[in-house]
This record gives C-alpha cells, structure tokens and sequence, in this order.
C-alpha cells in the first residue's frame, strides 16, 4: 500500500507540508523587449488545471491540499530544506506578492502525487534575487541522506541541474520494498518562480515535471506579453 509515502511526501504541513523544490528565454525581465510583470492574482492562469494534469500524468487525480501561502518546515539535513517539496517557503521566502500551491493524488490507488506550485514577486530582479537564495544551498543536498520534515520516512536526494533559472532535483524514499521516487523542477520566468513535483513508483515523474514546468513557463511568458 502506497499510502504512507503520499503523505510523508507533504507530511504535516500542507495536511499541508514538505518533506525533508524549458522554455527559451531570459529569466529576467528587459524592458525593451516589451515584458510586463506577471499581478499577483495571475498565479491560477499559471496553474495546470486537474483536466490538463489528467492527460500528463494518464491517471484521474484529485485535489488534496489547497494553500495560498508557502510550505513551513526544516529537513533534517538543513541543506535540502528548499526541496522537501514543491512551495517550500525555505525556497520561496516571504517577499512574493502572489502565491498557490496544489497537492493532488489519485486516490485510493496511491501510484502518482503530483504537487505545483507558483511564486509572483514585485518585478523580476525580485524573483531572481529569491530563486539564487532559494537554490544557494541545492548543490550541498545533492547525495544527502535525510528524514522528512514531520516524519519518519527516509529520502536520499539527488540535484543533477542547477543554473541561473532552473534547478531539477529528485529524492528517493529508502527503507521501503518498493521504488517511490519523486522528481521536481522549479524555474525562473520573469518575476515569478514556478515549481512542480511528481511522486510515482518509477521514473515518469522525471517528464510529467518538464511537461509541467514547460507549460507554466509558457503561461508566465503569455501573461507577460512576450
């Protein structure tokens, strides 16, 4: 039974809560170019809509957590606090104007927990200044070993990207007879950040989290004019 990694994946928090977070283009906003800072009420057009979720990951998901504030908690290898889980607020911080995040699961069936979430900051040099904050630690977590924020469950995390806009992570659940290992990703897009993770018990979050990114990176440069 897979229910036990679902909720170890958010845990407390997002109950709501973190475990122990491409489109082309400049990630900073150049005026001569034309692109206006996404509001802070444009967070839902940035968001994948449960329809739109179904046909990436091929399974019915529902809506399992709701907030529209970033997800408290500390790892227990401080190092990976940031990617617990799409919407950490040691990732995200508390400058954004704009912010939500979304957990869904399929259910009864526990094979896929899929979370998204989207930062809007005051203009670009903001989100950029907080995803660099955001991602100063990434490099330190990569190879860690470590006990999820609010829980027992175990995770080994691995970041093989991080760049100026875009860091992917993943961490994988020990200890259990089973592979469950969630993918992630979050970007850099004019003056927000988008993330997303994908929890399932093989390696298809790894394309359900590009897809997604891509398609609210898409979003962002849409809303912003470009």
């Amino acid at each position: 039974m897979r229910l036990r990694p679902v909720f170890a994946v958010f845990g407390t928090a997002l109950l709501v809560a973190g475990c122990a977070h491409t489109v082309a283009g400049s990630a900073v906003s150049n005026p001569a170019q034309g692109i206006t800072p996404l509001r802070a009420d444009d967070t839902d057009q940035v968001l994948i809509s449960p329809g739109q979720l179904r046909d990436i990951v091929g399974s019915k998901l529902q809506t399992d957590a709701d907030q529209a504030r970033p997800i408290p908690g500390t790892s227990a290898v401080p190092a990976c606090s940031a990617l617990d889980a799409a919407g950490m607020a040691a990732f995200l911080g508390d400058k954004w104007l704009g912010f939500h995040v979304l957990l869904f699961t399929d259910g009864d069936k526990h094979d896929h927990v899929v979370a998204e979430a989207v930062a809007v900051y005051p203009d670009a040099a903001a989100a950029a200044a907080q995803f660099t904050a955001g991602t100063k630690n990434a490099k330190a977590c990569d190879g860690q070993r470590a006990l999820s924020t609010g829980g027992d469950a175990a995770w080994k995390f691995t970041v093989p990207e991080i760049s100026a806009d875009t860091v992917r992570w993943s961490k994988q659940q020990l200890g259990i007879p089973f592979d469950w290992t969630c993918y992630a990703e979050a970007r850099l897009r004019n003056n927000a950040i988008v993330q997303a993770m994908a929890c399932q018990g093989d390696d298809g979050g790894q394309v359900t989290v590009t897809t997604m990114t891509d398609r609210m990176s898409a979003s962002v440069w849409e809303l912003s004019g470009r």
